[in-house]
């Protein structure tokens, strides 16, 4: 028995240390020159300057680059949350009272989550044409926030529903009871109980809203609207003679990202096992 656990700890250790050498590499390269990157790459750097990392900042604009992709997805994912939690709310219930009426929403949903974001780039970028004058269609980082909403809708829905349809309906006939209306049906008794379900879609939405780069590069076409990922695609450009900067830049914008996942990992399994009951 422990000489199984001495190998489930090596082949742990083992995938660990494959994962994360390209970020620890990744790192070493961002305090080399060009000539030491590409004459001898595995030589570890003669010093580490980390005001070059201020510097790279400095010099991309990061600031206003982290600024945009944070206005962004704060607003796609709390219009996701506000959006999507009550018409779950409704589908599911209807699967009790008219369960074909609630089953065509649902399966209109599901369909809808299979069809590709390329099918619906013009439509996308038609309507974004006429909500310009609006300050939230083209060129504007309050517009992105509409399509990755309306995008977001059938994933989230299938999985508040399937959630919501996992709770005794006798628990919300009690708070019928008691008075309660459907509104606070909805906020005491469901949404406690779903709570790391709605943790779990806050933490995929956001980072999905942070890391998306189709629509955003088909919406924006400013440097000072840009997001994260839009910005990653023009660094080339911008620091193609200084892999070290492009590598820094990179290692930034890979940061919150890290950090998201360390604080909210274990939301992360207790929604994707919760999402999993069914009704």
């Amino acid at each position: 028995m422990k000489t199984k656990r001495i190998y489930i700890y090596i082949g742990a250790i083992l995938i660990c240390a494959v994962m994360f050498f390209p970020f620890i590499w990744g790192f070493f390269l961002s305090f080399k020159d060009n000539t030491t990157i590409y004459n001898d790459t595995l030589r570890l750097p003669a010093k580490f300057n980390f005001s070059l990392y201020l510097d790279t900042f400095v010099k991309s604009n990061m600031a206003i680059l982290f600024k945009n992709s944070l206005i962004v997805t704060t607003i796609t994912t709390l219009g996701c949350i506000f959006i999507n939690l009550p018409g779950s709310f409704a589908i599911a219930r209807l699967h009790h009272r008219h369960e074909g009426f609630g089953n065509f929403f649902y399966y209109i949903f599901l369909l809808a989550a299979s069809v590709p974001l390329f099918i619906i780039l013009y439509p996308v970028y038609t309507i974004a044409l006429k909500l310009a004058p609006l300050g939230i269609g083209i060129n504007s980082i309050y517009g992105l926030p509409l399509p990755y909403i309306a995008g977001s809708i059938p994933f989230n829905t299938l999985v508040f529903v399937g959630a919501m349809r996992g709770i005794p309906l006798e628990m919300e006939e009690a708070g019928i009871i008691d008075g309660c209306g459907i509104l606070r049906i909805l906020i005491t008794i469901v949404v406690p109980l779903i709570a790391p379900v709605i943790a779990t879609l806050i933490i995929f939405n956001f980072l999905w809203a942070w890391n998306e780069w189709t629509l955003a590069s088909i919406l924006l076409n400013s440097i000072k609207n840009f997001t994260i990922p839009l910005a990653a695609s023009f660094f080339k450009q911008q620091y193609g003679q200084d892999l070290a900067a492009m590598m820094r830049a990179v290692l930034m914008m890979l940061i919150p990202q890290i950090i998201f996942y360390f604080f909210f990992q274990r939301q992360i399994v207790e929604g994707m096992a919760t999402t999993g009951l069914k009704g």
